[in-house]
């Protein structure tokens, strides 16, 4: 017999749906159903009625399915995002076909829906009141972590466009004039009535809080507050911690579904390390006086945003401590803090927390970063000093812990031990299993390892998995180099800093002076610094900047910088070289002597991009065009000015050059009155100050 072997089409949606539709009639009929969870019995509550109005996308198969059951389980998926809806909707579906409804009903009470929607009413955006944006960009801004990041870059955008109106019609009105401090004030108010229900902080509102901000910080303010690229990343930041905060609030971040990060969060973060990649490779850095360029991929390989490089620098600072502490006698300790449980939204073993308090892992951050302040401070009233390391790193479940490496003189352990114990116990301290789970404090053996051995795993295990291929991650059970991904991940979205220096001297002059490499230098206070630094020699470099316990102002060697100015006239200080105090400015070395600018390598005649603006293209915002209308109005007239009275002009305000002219920057136009004459320039149907 021949067997004829024919391969069949494959089944659009449609057809399947039909298929299968058939399949399960004629099972109907005959009282069988198939062995298989993809074909659903047809409903014996099917209805014919209209769907109800509110019906999501979410909820369309459960009502299909189980129509009679719409007002048990709406109330849980009406206001879920479909990123996190979806997949409780398809397991209440099939839990309520193969267990009934009791089990389903249970299921979905205890699922995680429930602590999504206090998570969602954290980020609500109540009582708009004054703010136009709201009412403006209500419908986007509510339902902001459904929408794409190209969506939210677009609103931000909008946001950007309208608030630039806004300010524009506020400094037009009759009743305005910005002619003193009180009416500055006054538009900076309403600039923060907008931002209010946003839960945005404003530029400079902590100066504004204090009574400190000054009339040039206002001015600034409202230029960032009218530039789409700054809403654009308050907005994408936003986003980015609503939908991991839901994330986490479902159980989709714990180690029985995706460890330490959601697979959407690693997956984002493993998307924009691609597409950074791919635009480094397309760029060179070029001498802005020579025409000199390098590819700047390889350039970026060979800097600290290497994790190779950055782990090996940790490393080596971590082992120079280890020498100074075996050179004078001190002691090591491995100490860990873990923040209350309320903190954790996961159990280690599994299930939700039930006291959980709803945060995110910035907030056990904070918590963490309380805890510290009070025991540095507790330490340096009873003149403790300390030095090491500290790693902060999550738990399965995307809460952070801290690991920390200390070294101390061996009659201050006990104390250090009692200080650090008391304030790592101070909130709920008295919580089950608080003692032993909460604050672990072990003497470092040298017997059993050396002190850098003790926290070189977790230093590899937070930057690129190093030489931990065949390791098992105990907290996840997984691979620890697969996991490195997901902790990076983690650090990413949540802008965690995930290591830091307790003591010593500062790696900014350490870097600054490996940039000289082994050239000598005239000044004897900074060339064995020098000579330390390029020898890659961490415990030598300290000592000669004053030791483990060094204080700033007594640092051989500091970093000396430039004034500069971004794209908003702000001030800003950039590294500029080196010098010792001792000495003086005559000391000063420059390490920065060559101006770099970043250009395409397919470029033809196209402005070279800075540090600041370093996008593909660039789009300017409102508030540049009409910078770039000002400046011209200005040329025009022959009116010479500096950047103070550019940002005065474009808030609105009169300036007065040489008791001969008096310009204000009104409806586009520049009004110009010579004193010494009449007006020019504008009708004179424009209010001024006089």
């Amino acid at each position: 017999m021949t067997t004829i072997t024919q391969n069949l089409p494959t089944l659009n949606h449609r057809v399947k749906h039909a298929l299968l539709s058939g399949m399960r009639d004629f099972y109907d009929t005959v009282g069988k159903f198939l062995p298989t969870k993809y074909i659903q019995p047809k409903s014996q509550y099917a209805t014919s009625r209209r769907p109800p109005k509110e019906l999501t996308i979410i909820e369309r198969p459960l009502w299909e399915q189980i129509p009679h059951e719409y007002d048990y389980f709406h109330p849980y998926f009406s206001d879920t995002p479909q990123f996190i809806g979806g997949y409780f909707a398809h397991k209440y579906a099939t839990l309520y076909q193969e267990k009934g409804s009791k089990v389903a009903n249970t299921y979905l009470r205890t699922c995680g829906l429930t602590r999504c929607t206090e998570v969602q009413q954290q980020y609500a955006i109540e009582n708009a009141g004054k703010s136009l944006i709201v009412q403006e960009f209500y419908e986007q801004l509510s339902k902001l972590p459904i929408l794409d990041k190209i969506d939210v870059e677009e609103l931000g955008g909008k946001i950007a466009g309208y608030m630039h109106n806004l300010i524009i019609k506020f400094l037009e009105t009759e009743e305005f004039k910005l002619s003193n401090n009180a009416h500055e004030l006054a538009i900076y108010k309403f600039a923060l009535e907008q931002l209010k229900p946003l839960k945005i902080t404003a530029p400079y509102f902590a100066d504004y809080k204090k009574g400190e901000i000054s009339e040039q910080q206002i001015v600034i303010a409202l230029a960032k507050l009218s530039d789409d690229k700054w809403w654009k990343s308050r907005l994408k930041r936003t986003w980015g911690f609503q939908r991991e905060h839901l994330a986490i609030a479902a159980g989709q971040v714990q180690k029985h579904a995706n460890p330490y990060a959601s697979r959407t969060c690693v997956g984002e973060w493993k998307e924009q390390k691609r597409k950074n990649r791919e635009w480094l490779k397309k760029q060179c850095i070029e001498n802005t006086e020579t025409g000199e360029q390098f590819e700047l991929v390889l350039q970026v390989d060979k800097s600290n945003a290497n994790p190779v490089i950055r782990r090996c620098e940790l490393m080596v600072r971590m082992r120079g401590f280890e020498d100074i502490a075996d050179e004078y006698g001190y002691e090591g300790a491995f100490i860990t803090l873990t923040a209350p449980s309320k903190y954790h939204a996961v159990h280690a073993k599994g299930g939700f927390v039930k006291n959980w308090n709803g945060g995110t892992p910035r907030d056990t951050q904070r918590y963490l970063c309380g805890v510290w302040a009070k025991i540095r401070a507790k330490l340096n009233r009873e003149r403790i000093k300390i030095f090491g390391f500290r790693v902060a790193e999550p738990h399965h479940d995307g809460t952070p812990h801290w690991h920390i490496l200390v070294f101390m003189l061996p009659a201050h352990k006990q104390r250090v031990y009692e200080i650090m114990q008391t304030y790592a116990l101070e909130e709920d301290g008295g919580e089950q299993g608080a003692q032993h789970a909460r604050f672990k404090f072990e003497n470092i053996e040298k017997e059993k390892g050396s002190a850098t051995g003790y926290i070189a795993k977790y230093i590899s295990k937070n930057i690129d998995g190093y030489q931990l291929d065949n390791e098992v991650d105990d907290e996840t059970g997984q691979n620890l180099k697969e996991m490195a991904k997901n902790v990076t991940a983690w650090a990413s979205r949540w802008g965690i800093r995930q290591f830091q220096q307790i003591g010593g001297a500062p790696v900014t002059v350490w870097r600054e002076l490996r940039r000289l490499g082994s050239q000598k230098v005239e000044s004897p206070a900074i060339d064995p610094v020098l000579a330390a630094a390029d020898a890659g020699d961490w415990a030598a470099y300290t000592q000669l900047q004053g030791g483990a316990m060094v204080q700033r102002k007594d640092l051989r060697v500091r970093i000396s910088y430039e004034e500069a100015q971004n794209q908003f006239e702000e001030d800003i200080k950039k590294v500029k070289g080196v010098f010792s105090p001792i000495i003086g400015t005559a000391s000063f070395i420059c390490t920065r002597l060559i101006k770099w600018a970043v250009v395409s390598k397919n470029r033809s005649d196209s402005d070279a991009r800075s540090s600041v603006n370093n996008c593909t293209e660039v789009k300017k915002s409102p508030q540049d065009d009409r910078r770039e209308k000002v400046i011209n109005e200005l040329k025009k007239h022959q009116i010479n000015y500096n950047s103070h009275q550019l940002n005065h002009l474009l808030a609105g305000r009169e300036l007065k050059f040489s008791d001969k002219l008096l310009i204000k920057w009104v409806k586009d136009k520049l009004a110009v009155i010579d004193l010494r004459q009449k007006w020019s320039g504008i009708p004179p149907d424009i209010e001024w100050s006089f």
